[in-house]
């Protein structure tokens, strides 16, 4: 009797960054991966792109100026391709935080990361991931936006 080769779903962990107080070391962005499932073959081992510490660090986005004197947060969910060499390619906002300047600010970044391009079966591959971005203020800009520190 013929075995067909069976699959299944594997979830594989995201990430947050957050872009108003730097809370992520350069060793957990190493443990970036994929949000979305990824349908593998049993007998294949799927590894997800992932940013390179270093130049996601180079390329860390700042936080807009209007955002931040309005005191807006949010977390911008972005998708993009990873090619086989690493490039970010089709970027786009999955899911908007509903600030325009941080949607544009989080794409803008993502632009200028490379990747350690995921691979199949020990092959790179273009793989597509989805990154959540949070940008967040710290306590006492959130409770003031427009007030001047003395």
């Amino acid at each position: 009797m013929m075995r067909l080769p069976t699959r299944r779903t594997v979830a594989l962990p995201g990430m947050f960054l957050s872009f108003g107080l730097l809370v992520m070391t350069a060793g957990q962005l190493a443990l970036v991966h994929s949000a979305a499932a990824q349908t593998v073959q049993n007998d294949e081992k799927v590894e997800p792109p992932r940013p390179v510490p270093g130049d996601v660090m180079r390329h860390w986005p700042a936080y807009p100026d209007d955002a931040r004197a309005a005191g807006q947060e949010g977390t911008v969910v972005v998708q993009l391709r990873v090619t086989a060499s690493g490039a970010p390619e089709d970027i786009v906002v999955l899911n908007s935080s509903s600030v325009v300047s941080l949607d544009v600010a989080a794409v803008a970044a993502v632009s200028r990361w490379r990747f350690e391009p995921g691979k199949r079966g020990g092959v790179a591959q273009d793989m597509t991931v989805s990154l959540p971005i949070r940008f967040s203020l710290p306590d006492e800009e959130q409770q003031q936006p427009n007030s001047k520190q003395p």
